[in-house]
Formats: C-alpha cells, sequence, structure tokens
C-alpha cells in the first residue's frame, strides 16, 4: 500500500486526503493548528453560544469538483441548493430587487431573468443579454492582458451595469477591485457559471457552520479509510536526498514512512517551511475580507441573503440567530479601528435593511488579512502546477494553477490535479 503525507488541513488538504484514501493509499494528515478547516471553519462565539463561521462561503453548481468532493464524504445532505438563480439585491432606499431566473428551460430562464432585473435600465438589460452573446465565442485567451474594467467598458457595459452587477459579481467572486483583476479569469468564471446550463449558476449554502458541514465528514471519512489525522503539529523542515523528500521533521518528531508528501497550505506558510520554501518562487499580494457577525434584538429580515448595490457591505446573510455581513476587497478598511468600522455596519445596515441601530445587540468582527491572493494578469502567468522539482513532492491548494480564483472550487480541484498526478507515479 503506498503510503502519503498530508501536510495542510483546509479545503485542499482533507479533500486530496480523502481522495487518496479513496485510492487505496494509506494517509497520514498533519494540520498545524489544533483545528481542521483552514480558511473555512466555524466555531462557537462565547458571548452568544452560537456557531459562527470565520467567513461567510458560498459555493455554485459549477463547483463540480467540489460537489464530487462533498459526495464522495457524504455531506451533501448539510448544504441548501438552489433549484433556479435566485439573488435578493437592494437599494439604499431599501428597495429589494430579484435577480431571478423563472423555473423554464435553459438558456431562456436566464435571459428573462436579466431582461426582468429592474436595478439596471432596459437598454442595458439588452447589453447585457448581447454581451452574453459574445462571451461565447469569446477566447479567454485574448484577455491576457487586460484588466476586468477595461474588458467590461470595451464591451460597452454601463457604468450602471458595472456597479449594478458585474461589480457585485467579481468582487464577490475574485475579491479584488476591477481595476486590478484579471479579466481572463472573470471570463472563464462567467463562462462556467452562466454558460454551462441553469444547475451551474445556482447558488448552495452551507445549512449549518462550515465546521459542521464538511469537516467533520471529511475527517470521519479520512479515519474509517484507515487514515491518520494529527493536528497541532508544525512541519518545520523538509529533508531532501536524491531529488526526493526524505524526512520531514515536525514540532512532535520526523517522518520517515512515506513515499509522496502532498503541500496543502497556504503559499505564505509553505515559505516558511525549510526546504519547501524554494518549491515556488512566485510571490503573491494578499486581499483581505472583514465579516461582521451581527445579533439583534429582533430579526425580521425574511430573506436568506442581500447584495447590497452600492455600498461599502457587499452581502448580508440572514442565519437567523445572527446576520453575517460581508465585505471583500476591504484593503482600504482593513486598519480601521472596530469602533469605526462597526459605525459604517451600522450606518449601511440602516440604509439598506432599514434596521436601526438600536436594534444591534452585538456585533462580532473578523479579519482575514491574507484571505485570498489578487488575481491579476501577472500572477496567473506563474502560479505553480501540483508537480515541483522534487519526485516524490506535489502541491494543492487555490493558490496553485487551476485557472480559477481563490475560492473553495479552486481548493478541490488543486487537490484532485495533484492526486492525480501522484497516481502517475
Amino acid at each position: 500500500m503506498k503510503k502519503c503525507i498530508v501536510i495542510g488541513g483546509g479545503f485542499a488538504g482533507l479533500s486530496a486526503a480523502s481522495f487518496l484514501c479513496s485510492k487505496g493509499f494509506k494517509v497520514k494528515l498533519i494540520e498545524a493548528s489544533p483545528k481542521l478547516g483552514g480558511r473555512a471553519y466555524s466555531f462557537n462565539d462565547k458571548a452568544t453560544g452560537d456557531v459562527v463561521d470565520n467567513g461567510q462561503h458560498i459555493m455554485m453548481g459549477c463547483y463540480s469538483e467540489t460537489l464530487s468532493f462533498l459526495n464522495l464524504i457524504n455531506a451533501e445532505k448539510n448544504f441548501e441548493f438552489q433549484k433556479n438563480l435566485k439573488i435578493n439585491f437592494v437599494t439604499e432606499n431599501a428597495d429589494i430587487i430579484e435577480l431571478k431566473v423563472p423555473a423554464i428551460p435553459y438558456p431562456i430562464n436566464l435571459m428573462i431573468g436579466l431582461l426582468r432585473y429592474r436595478a439596471i435600465p432596459l437598454k442595458d438589460r439588452l447589453g447585457i443579454i448581447n454581451f452574453f452573446i459574445s462571451l461565447f465565442f469569446t477566447n479567454t485567451n485574448s484577455l491576457n492582458n487586460k484588466s476586468v474594467l477595461q474588458w467590461l467598458r470595451g464591451k460597452k457595459q454601463t457604468e450602471k451595469t458595472i456597479q449594478s452587477l458585474w461589480a457585485i459579481i467579481a468582487i464577490g467572486a475574485l475579491n479584488t477591485n476591477l481595476e486590478k483583476a484579471s479579466a481572463s479569469m472573470f471570463a472563464n468564471i462567467l463562462k462556467q457559471i452562466f454558460l454551462k446550463g441553469n444547475f451551474n449558476s445556482t447558488i448552495i449554502l452551507p445549512a449549518t457552520g462550515l465546521s459542521e458541514s464538511y469537516v467533520k465528514s471529511a475527517s470521519d471519512y479520512i479515519l474509517s479509510n484507515g487514515g491518520e489525522i494529527k493536528t497541532s503539529e508544525q512541519v518545520d523542515t523538509i529533508e531532501v536526498v536524491n531529488e526526493k523528500a526524505h524526512v520531514i521533521k515536525t514540532s512532535s518528531g520526523i517522518e520517515k514512512d512515506f513515499d509522496f508528501v502532498l503541500f496543502a497550505v497556504p503559499h505564505f506558510a509553505l515559505n516558511k517551511i525549510t526546504g519547501a520554501d524554494e518549491l515556488t518562487m512566485i510571490e503573491f499580494e494578499y486581499s483581505p475580507i472583514l465579516t461582521f457577525h451581527v445579533w439583534l434584538e429582533n430579526n425580521n429580515l425574511e430573506k436568506t441573503f442581500y447584495g447590497l448595490i452600492g455600498s461599502e457591505l457587499h452581502w448580508v446573510f440572514n442565519k437567523v440567530t445572527h446576520l453575517t455581513i460581508v465585505i471583500s476587497d476591504a484593503g482600504h478598511l482593513i486598519k480601521k479601528e472596530d469602533d469605526a468600522l462597526i459605525q459604517i455596519v451600522k450606518r449601511e445596515l440602516k440604509k439598506y435593511l432599514n434596521i436601526h441601530e438600536s436594534d444591534v445587540k452585538n456585533i462580532r468582527i473578523i479579519k482575514e488579512k491574507r484571505a485570498t491572493f489578487v488575481p491579476s494578469n501577472k500572477i496567473e502567468n506563474g502560479r505553480p502546477s501540483a508537480k515541483t522539482k522534487l519526485k516524490n513532492v506535489f502541491l494543492a491548494g487555490d493558490w496553485t494553477n487551476t485557472n480559477l480564483p481563490s475560492t473553495i472550487e479552486s481548493a478541490v480541484l488543486s487537490a484532485r490535479l495533484a492526486v492525480d498526478e501522484i497516481l502517475l507515479q
């Protein structure tokens, strides 16, 4: 039986370990943190006792690799699936505008949904339809040197359309501003979401906390298939002999009994491991995400989630017990004092959702300073593949070359690509 050590217990590491177990490998997963889940986990808020996520994570029907992983570990039941795309957008006068795809055959349903999206003037909605028609014939490689904003303006998308549709999608998916983001990557995303059938555009949300939704199922699957999981163990060094990893030194001891090593850690964590720091020489720029968990005296919101048009707050998710608010591309806010951030949240909740300051009982702020890398054209040309210069060492992680931004789907796809490479050895 082949043996593989997987280093890192986030989405990439857990999915890689699960895929390897399904192929008959003996797997040992090592995680530096006392918990599994990486940048997607949940915990109990001490002040309220409620389960909260470190940040809100959205999946979509186009996340085929992620859905395969969830099916493997029997975790699909822990997620809520839309039948047809429906997003409730809100203007600053608290007007709710639906982007809703009717239950009729694709792609007619998509066109009707877009034509009914009244946040944008009718003439501009027709321009969106024309944009999608041209997207079908677009070679995304032709966009390699363009930003998202350059591409959209070149396609005659109006500033109103950009603000009320494209910016919301792009900033949410890419976690960076339209001037920096790669047009080719965004075009690939749009093709996957909107041009591959009805299911791909639907939204999938965890029904419970993230750890309960997938982490427990993944760890149970790994353990039940003969795997081993070690948390609170830091990998410090890999020793190389004849272009192969020979020894792994950790905070708890030494690992020698393995055929392969799969690093599934963030790029900045890989650079801290002696012997692994030269596996990839790329430098990333990172973009933060701010998450606010807000408890109210009375939660009267009726929808599951809202997209805010023109607000500093991007998404509001209604967890019933509390609200979860997300600000992507939050570099301009990350250094502000908590009191200043709380005032922004209260101000925007009043303008957009008629939630008064007196209704707010408590706010918990979570700052992910290196939530994602910035998917610029420069970065896209330098992301490493799963294979490394060491014959038995492989890489996984949303930052590796998946042609996707830093998402759950990119993490799981990277794991599958790395496992495929291991299987070829």
